[in-house]
């Protein structure tokens, strides 16, 4: 029953409990005062009364507001009491005092009758003060690594930087004559370094358009298999990934599907780099797709795999995985970013990881 309904019920209980108590009590003044003449059972009662008719009369009027006005005031009491307790708790909350209120008792330990008619409004004011405490607690957590990735993307920032910064000083010096070689190489070095630095921008970029609610699929029916190809052929290209070998394996020579190219795209490219990056050379990173009830694109490795709590904070953002000395950092962005595309296209993300048994990560789309 809801608690309007319960609250009517209670009034109108009241104002006939009221009535009738008022009705009873009248009666019998009434007959003590004015008298009465009766046979009961035979037998004949009689009582002449007190006073006289006006007197009477003002005596039960005056007795009658005084027990009526008592009997309001009492009930308005008990029944302001919670909301008084309530308007406090909220008070609490608003202050960010999280933590619920204990409820006043009775000496027999119960919860006074005007708590016990808004038992559900104290139902929900528990759950909301949990709530509030675990966001104010998630709130927390997310500022500390929101704190700790701020610095480890400074650093990241910082370091392509330098490189950039630094072979360009000595591509532009006078005094050495570098051969044609050493300047290819060096060339190479900043474009890999400048690469580096546009895809953390774009993982920030794409973390505010995500926020912003900016990011809306454009989709475009393709085959999936040579999108797949293309995807694994960019990665290989990538100077940490020339030590791992990266597989591809497909049970039909092409998949039509319906998606965004550059979102899932991205998805694929950041965990495709996760992998490369979390795993020592020559570990076999392997990307399969196949269709079933789902679209399953599925990369799996045979590396380090990870704890629970790497696989519990994987998708968390602003968790950085990796160390910010490898030679190729993340923002910790990455596989947020990753999860949030593919849940653009009504999909999904299946982690299987163990410590030294590889990890196995399944996008399903639906088909």
């Amino acid at each position: 029953m809801s608690l309007q309904k319960k609250l009517m019920f209670h009034y109108v209980a009241v104002i006939v409990a009221v009535m009738l108590f008022s009705y009873v009590a009248s009666s019998i003044t009434l007959l003590m005062l004015f008298g009465f003449d009766i046979s009961f059972f035979g037998e004949r009662l009689a009582w002449s009364g007190l006073f006289d008719d006006s007197f009477i009369l003002s005596v039960f009027l005056l007795s009658f507001s005084l027990f009526f006005f008592g009997t309001t005031f009492m009930y308005g009491r008990k029944l302001s009491e919670p909301l008084f307790f309530y308007l406090n708790w909220i008070e609490r909350l608003s202050q960010g005092n999280y933590f619920a209120l204990e409820m006043p008792r009775s000496r027999r330990n119960k919860s006074p009758m005007g708590f016990r008619l808004f038992h559900e409004l104290t139902e929900k004011m528990k759950q909301l003060s949990d709530r509030l405490s675990a966001s104010e607690n998630e709130r927390m957590v997310l500022e500390n690594l929101r704190r700790d990735w701020t610095s480890g993307v400074t650093h990241d920032l910082k370091t392509p930087l330098s490189y950039i910064q630094g072979y360009s000083t000595m591509l532009l010096s006078d005094e050495h004559q570098w051969t044609i070689q050493e300047q290819r190489k060096f060339i190479a070095i900043i474009q890999e370094k400048a690469d580096h630095m546009h895809r953390l921008i774009e993982d920030l970029s794409d973390t505010f358009r995500f926020e912003s609610g900016a990011v809306r699929p454009t989709m475009k029916r393709t085959d999936i298999v040579s999108f797949a190809i293309k995807v694994i052929e960019d990665i290989r290209q990538l100077p940490a990934a020339r030590k791992q070998q990266i597989r591809f394996e497909v049970a039909e020579e092409s998949i039509y599907y319906e998606f965004d190219e550059k979102l899932i795209g991205r998805a694929l490219v950041n965990l495709l780099i996760n992998a490369v990056l979390h795993n020592p050379p020559e570990t076999i990173i392997t990307m399969t797709v196949q269709r079933n009830n789902y679209l399953c694109i599925t990369i799996s490795d045979n590396g380090i795999g990870m704890n629970e709590n790497e696989k519990n904070n994987l998708f968390q953002r602003y968790y950085r995985g990796t160390s910010t000395e490898a030679p190729i950092g993340g923002t910790g962005l990455g596989m947020a970013i990753a999860e949030r595309f593919i849940a653009a296209h009504h999909g999904m993300i299946n982690i299987q990881s163990a410590p030294g048994e590889g990890t196995a990560v399944t996008i399903l789309l639906p088909l």
